[in-house]
């Protein structure tokens, strides 16, 4: 058989230039530029722009001087020009912050209001009501002073609004507000929400809140444009009265800030949260039969014109996903999708059979060149692991079909079961592909996976594209007529029963596995290594095998019957790092202890469940074996809930009255601190110096559980919120106390703790303060930390390092002290 200069019988002359398969080394050059990007994305600082260019060209030189220069140059140049573009990105972003010397300072500002305000209620200064509390995005009029401030997009707040102000404070209108404005910044803990890197990708310039003391805040005005529509649909949508309305704003507009936490937790057990996430499987709901009906249209019009516009199958298309992205507020998971839908039409528009690894790479490449940081996000490796899942395990080499190469049955009615038969072996296939890939991806990011993922999906995902957001769509768009609330109705019963399938039992309920990578890790290795070998091309012997490590694994996981890699003997003790308030988690080998959970807030946040959970799920802990609430400050105990509705607590301890209140909440034995009193986790012995009596409320600071923690000959003291008064007590009670090797510090270094009479009796060599960063308590005070220092204390602050960790190996002399800004990447350093 004649072959052609592209390597491939029958192909024309001319295919290796071309975009089909032939065109192979594009592959390269895009697989380059997106490895520069990556790398260098993901160093802990970034390069300088001018040492990164010299570095380029010196590398392209030399490989220009090498045999394979052909291939190697343009592979250099590619990744030179991903390095430079994210490392400018990098850089523009880090610039166009706050300056560290504004942070804290009070400014009225001219603001247009361009996202849709979320209300929740407000909980007010420990835990008592108080109205409600907005927060919503604003971008600062040019007009605005200082100079610096203009155009810029801040996050802020009001707190405890008044009614009014909820009515009148609107996407779209544009106030003059007296307004604190603060560094975008935020915890930073390990397997925690990056709340500074996701400030980062969407352009904040400063975070804050409003401060209507100062001034009078007032209306001055209102913009037309696209936050004002989504406005305006959200005040129709809201009226309706329908018993969804918080779903359906989810699903029209992308608006989740009304969905309740059962509602969450119903979506996240069920693993069907994804279909309130407005991202590419919402943009193809709209694209597909956007296509369906452009291309009947196409034919109707070729019938007139002889021929049929081929752009108009993409354009409307296109038209159709790019307006339900805008309606949405266009969050950066459309918009990737979107661009993977004009890498698809632009490929069936050329009339080419694009090779599935080309398009895939440059729908990549084009993402990360209009977001070169979403790679920090987990949509982004959640998107394009279950695209390429897709595109791996119907073996697609080719992004568009190839000609069908069985007949199709004759008869019509064979036709129809033939299609069915095919969408539905379709649907199961791309269901388990996702399912299975995608739970590594869940573990790191989530810490959790939902094992009744896969049956929910099946019936969800095809109900909510032709029965359910169709209808949405179209009553939206008819919104004020009685046909539109004639579609919204119909569309708002199928919620009701999707929602009710999801919670009933009698479907299985939800199954969601709490866990973690680390501590387990070279079981999660043989579980990508088996999907990696399912993955593999047809044909390759016992490929079939793959699917035993994959399925003995979920088994396992579902059991419970997980190990954590052998025992070492170590001591960590992670301060975290939960704003100003305290929360620190001691593990030795598979006990974990956890003194005070950090606040909470009325909105269903909480650093329980924020931070401490996935804290411990990420570090492979299942339950936490000993809780301690000091005292029931809700700097302290406001986390408690969070962190018991994620992990199960075998035993609490607290103080007094205080104990007794919670063992109502608890299935875990809940017990009192109180001094003289001795126990055990594991290898840990803890001993209880404060308080001396049981009959206390345990709500004062003084009554804190107070907790020396001994392990070998280290030796952890926690000691609550205690005022000057108990630790002179401490002294008297305990004269022969022996020094200590960690200290947290009482009451997160306020001036009423952290006495001559505390350091000369416990002789702290570490120190470590659990405090908001430039807090207005002034915490760690300066004449507290000059205190420690002049005692030879090692001190650390979670405001300025994020989470500390102090590391004990059995036999060293000195620990290991990491933090977590130290580690983070390159935005938590500055």
């Amino acid at each position: 058989m004649a072959m052609t200069n592209s390597g491939r019988a029958g192909a024309p002359a001319g295919a290796g230039h071309r975009l089909g398969m032939g065109y192979i080394p594009g592959l390269g050059a895009l697989a380059a530029y997106i490895f520069g990007i990556l790398s260098c994305g993901s160093l802990p600082e970034l390069p300088d722009l001018a040492r990164l260019a010299a570095l380029g060209v010196l590398t392209v030189v030399l490989a220009a001087a090498l045999p394979w220069r052909r291939r190697l140059v343009p592979l250099a140049l590619a990744g030179l020009a991903g390095g430079l573009l994210v490392s400018w990105q990098g850089h523009h972003a880090l610039e166009n912050r706050l300056p560290e010397h504004a942070h804290g300072s009070d400014f009225t500002l001219p603001v247009r209001i361009d996202s849709l305000p979320a209300v929740s209620e407000s909980r007010g200064r420990f835990g008592q009501g108080a109205g409600v509390d907005i927060r919503f995005s604003a971008k600062i009029l040019p007009t605005a002073e200082p100079a610096h401030l203009r155009n810029q997009r801040v996050e802020l707040t009001w707190y405890r609004a008044a009614p009014d102000v909820v009515k009148r404070l609107k996407g779209g209108s544009v106030w003059s507000l007296p307004v604190r404005l603060k560094q975008p910044r935020g915890s930073v803990n390990p397997h925690g929400f990056d709340y500074e890197g996701w400030l980062l990708r969407r352009g904040i310039y400063a975070t804050g809140y409003v401060r209507p003391q100062d001034a009078m805040p007032r209306v001055i005005g209102g913009t037309p444009g696209l936050t004002a529509v989504r406005q305006w649909f959200r005040d129709g949508l809201s009226s309706t009265g329908l018993g969804q309305s918080e779903l359906i704003l989810a699903l029209v507009l992308g608006d989740r800030s009304a969905l309740s936490r059962e509602d969450r937790q119903r979506l996240r057990d069920t693993g069907t949260a994804h279909l309130i996430a407005i991202s590419g499987l919402h943009v193809g709901m709209v694209a597909a039969p956007a296509a369906l009906l452009a291309s009947l249209l196409a034919r109707l019009v070729g019938l007139w014109l002889g021929y049929a516009p081929r752009l108009l199958v993409p354009g409307l298309s296109l038209l159709a996903a790019t307006s339900y992205v805008l309606l949405a507020g266009a969050p950066l998971s459309a918009q990737r999708a979107l661009v993977m839908l004009l890498v698809f039409f632009l490929a069936w528009y050329w009339r080419r059979r694009f090779h599935a690894g080309l398009g895939f790479g440059l729908a990549l490449a084009l993402v990360l060149t209009l977001q070169p940081l979403a790679f920090h996000g987990p949509g982004f490796w959640l998107s394009f692991l279950a695209v390429g899942a897709l595109l791996i395990g119907f073996r697609g080499r080719y992004w568009l079909p190839k000609p069908r190469s069985t007949p199709a049955p004759d008869s019509p009615v064979a036709q129809i079961r033939h299609r069915l038969s095919e969408r539905l072996r379709d649907l199961l296939r791309s269901q388990w592909l996702i399912g299975v890939v995608l739970v590594l991806p869940s573990l790191a990011f989530f810490h959790g996976f939902s094992i009744s993922g896969f049956v929910f999906n099946l019936v969800a995902i095809p109900w909510m594209a032709i029965g359910i957001l169709p209808l949405l769509l179209v009553g939206t768009l008819s919104l004020g007529t009685s046909f539109g609330q004639y579609l919204l109705s119909l569309a708002n019963t199928q919620l009701e029963a999707l929602m009710a399938m999801l919670g009933n039992p009698l479907f299985g309920g939800g199954a969601w596995l709490s866990g973690g990578l680390s501590g387990s890790g070279w079981l999660f290795a043989l579980y990508a290594l088996g999907i990696l070998w399912v993955l593999l091309p047809a044909g390759v012997p016992g490929r079939g095998l793959g699917w035993i490590v994959p399925a003995v694994l979920l088994a396992t996981m579902a059991g419970q019957w997980i190990p954590r890699s052998p025992a070492v003997p170590v001591l960590e003790t992670t301060v975290l790092d939960v704003g100003q308030g305290l929360a620190v988690v001691l593990r030795n080998n598979d006990q974990a202890l956890v003194y005070d959970t950090g606040p909470g807030s009325g909105e269903g946040w909480s650093a329980g469940g924020q931070i401490v959970a996935p804290f411990l799920l990420g570090e492979g802990y299942r339950q936490v074996d000993l809780l301690v609430l000091s005292h029931g400050d809700s700097d302290h105990a406001g986390g408690l809930s969070g962190l018991t509705e994620s992990l199960p607590v075998k035993a609490l301890v607290a103080p007094g009255r205080l104990a007794a209140r919670e063992a109502a909440t608890l299935d875990g034995g809940v017990s009192r601190c109180l001094a003289g009193q001795v126990g055990r986790i594991g290898n840990m012995r803890i001993e209880w110096l404060w308080p001396d009596s049981s009959d206390v409320s345990g709500e004062e600071n003084d009554h804190s559980c107070v907790a020396l923690v001994e392990w070998e000959e280290r030796r952890i003291l926690l000691t609550g919120d205690i005022s000057r008064s108990v630790e002179r007590q401490l002294a008297l009670r305990y004269p022969d106390f022996a020094p200590v090797d960690l200290l947290v510090a009482p009451h997160h270094g306020s001036r009423s703790s952290s006495s001559e009479a505390l350091l000369d009796w416990g002789q702290p060599q570490v120190v470590v303060f659990s405090a908001g960063y430039r807090h207005h308590f002034g915490h760690p005070h300066v004449e507290v930390v000059e205190r420690y220092q002049r005692h030879g204390s090692r001190i650390f602050s979670t405001a300025e390092r994020g989470a500390v960790t102090i590391q004990w190996s059995s036999g060293a002399a000195e620990p290991r002290i990491l933090s977590a800004r130290d580690k983070g990447p390159f935005w938590v350093r500055h």
